[in-house]
């Protein structure tokens, strides 16, 4: 096969599906990006066999034919390469020759016939949503999943699809986080766990102007937009029933700046212990105190002033935890609600964004 097709083009089409090929493979072929002539347009796929994803670029080809290239190599090459016009050919023996401008490379590479297929599941339906809606979204939840293999189920995002809404959850075990948004019209009742990696391309490759369609099949979630196409296999397993989590009554109540909070966080969070950074929130009358003390390394308090009139309590959290909650936040208000020293707090938008995050306390 011979095509012909634009450098810029190929180097976005290679970035929207190289980072899903892992640098060790157990497959030599996984390390790999296939690359598809047909008509008037080149496929490129990758797949770690759990994601996949695939991207269609205009490409002036003559015939059908296939190859697969190793796609860090690839994009290394490519990158480095002037805006013109971009030859591929491939030759005897499986390898690849590459021409653009003055430059010329030759790329040994794998037939295509072991290349694992990628194909999306046929969903009984489909949810279109803002792009720009679901990135959100998933910035909202991301941050919670588990990196705690032994808890599998913990190690993505849980879509639930509502008749009216779409709801998207994380969790750790330590903190939760729920992003909720209302669509035109949703699918009923139909819910997955997306795992991490699928989580972080997706957020990766959305644009802010599209629609995009998501669904969600028996094992599979689908994720199309014009031109391109990724999958990513389910999650097995028994995700929490996080509602029960998500406290439902907070007698206290603060409502305080994003900024001035977070701000404070971090520099009182410099002298927290590294491990798990401890830091103590102490509210009283007018007045948030936050501290943090290491006994290699001292201790760090500041005072806010607040609109606050309830009973003087003191909560501990991990501090990263609370700037990471704060940090998807788009309105400069956050609401701090909360039961007593020992019970989880919740961090939400002062203007409903249907985001909130439920952190369990520390003993400080």
């Amino acid at each position: 096969m011979e095509v012909v097709l634009d450098r810029d083009a190929f180097l976005k089409g290679l970035q929207m599906v190289s980072n899903i090929v892992e640098p060790r493979q157990t497959l030599p072929i996984l390390a790999n990006v296939l690359l598809e002539a047909d008509g008037e347009t080149m496929l490129i796929t990758a797949t770690d066999l759990e994601v996949g994803a695939r991207v269609s670029i205009p490409a002036t080809t003559s015939g059908k034919g296939a190859i697969t290239i190793a796609a860090r190599k690839l994009s290394e090459i490519v990158k480095e390469l002037p805006a013109a016009k971009l030859t591929l050919k491939t030759q005897d023996g499986g390898a690849v020759s590459l021409r653009c401008a003055g430059s010329t490379y030759r790329l040994v590479g794998l037939g295509p016939e072991d290349f694992p297929p990628v194909v999306p599941a046929a969903p009984p339906a489909w949810l279109t949503v803002e792009a720009k809606t679901l990135r959100e979204m998933l910035a909202q939840t991301g941050f919670a999943v588990s990196h705690d293999e032994s808890r599998f189920a913990l190690n993505g995002v849980l879509f639930v699809f509502q008749p009216k809404e779409l709801r998207l959850i994380a969790t750790d075990g330590h903190r939760l986080a729920v992003a909720v948004r209302g669509v035109g019209e949703g699918l009923s009742g139909v819910t997955g766990i997306v795992p991490r990696k699928a989580v972080s391309e997706i957020a990766r490759v959305l644009g802010s102007s599209e629609d995009v369609q998501i669904a969600i099949t028996e094992n599979q979630f689908v994720l199309q937009m014009p031109n391109f196409v990724m999958t990513a296999r389910l999650i097995e397993g028994q995700f929490p029933n996080w509602e029960a989590v998500v406290p439902k009554n907070h007698p206290g109540r603060l409502a305080i700046s994003r900024g001035s909070l977070s701000s404070a966080l971090r520099r009182v969070a410099v002298m927290a212990d590294e491990r798990n950074k401890p830091v103590k929130l102490s509210l009283a009358p007018a007045k948030l105190t936050l501290s943090a003390a290491s006994a290699d390394l001292g201790e760090a308090e500041e005072a806010l002033d607040v609109e606050y009139s309830g009973q003087e309590v003191t909560i501990g959290f991990n501090g990263r935890y609370v700037l990471e909650a704060l940090a998807p936040m788009e309105k400069d208000e956050v609401v701090f609600e909360f039961k007593d020293g020992l019970s989880p707090g919740l961090f939400k938008s002062g203007q409903d964004e249907g985001y909130r995050c439920v952190i369990m306390p520390m003993r400080i």
